[in-house]
């Protein structure tokens, strides 16, 4: 598997962090961007002016938020619903250290998220990945666990993100609508 520069100037920044409620936010904050980035590949082209932001995916509309981009990328088969899942349940996280006073990844509900996070991340070919390339360590501190949950989860939106085409639209609708 390989990543773009950008993408490894991205892990390396994010494995400077230390703090887990912080990691989480920004974790969460790339996995959307990757998820506008597949989104914007993967449907017809805005209509809205080059300068104006698009009617779909940003600002306030109908694709504007993580949730309905989670929702639609798996909606559209996009992703599976095993990656599905492992998203909704950091949108969960994410959620919690963005709005509780008192985050704490090692008290419930967060342990439990998380918990749920790695039994769905860390049997996947991309998590033995993630860990050899940027975790030298055997075994790995709490925070390096969260680290590599979420780089993990972004190099496989990474991947997605490169593979994403167009839509070929149907054919067959598109020729009703002509008439």
């Amino acid at each position: 598997m390989s990543l773009t520069s950008a993408f490894d100037d991205f892990a390396d920044d994010f494995l400077a962090e230390r703090t887990p409620r912080l990691m989480i936010i920004v974790g969460a904050s790339k996995v959307d961007a990757l998820l506008y980035g597949i989104l914007a590949a993967y449907l017809l082209p805005k209509r809205a002016k080059s300068r104006e932001q698009d009617e779909l995916l940003e600002g306030d509309r109908p694709l504007g938020t993580f949730s309905s981009r989670i929702k639609i990328c798996y909606r559209l088969a996009i992703v599976d619903e095993s990656l599905y899942l492992v998203l909704e349940t950091l949108r969960s996280i994410r959620n919690a250290s963005a709005h509780s006073i008192a985050f704490d990844t090692g008290k419930s509900p967060i342990r439990e998220h998380i918990s749920e996070l790695r039994k769905r991340v860390e049997p996947r070919s991309s998590y033995k990945w993630t860990r050899e390339r940027y975790f030298a360590n055997s075994s790995l501190s709490t925070v390096e666990e969260v680290q590599c949950l979420l780089l993990t989860i972004c190099v496989l939106l990474e991947g997605v993100r490169k593979k994403t085409t167009r839509t070929k639209a149907n054919k067959t609708t598109m020729a009703i609508s002509k008439r």
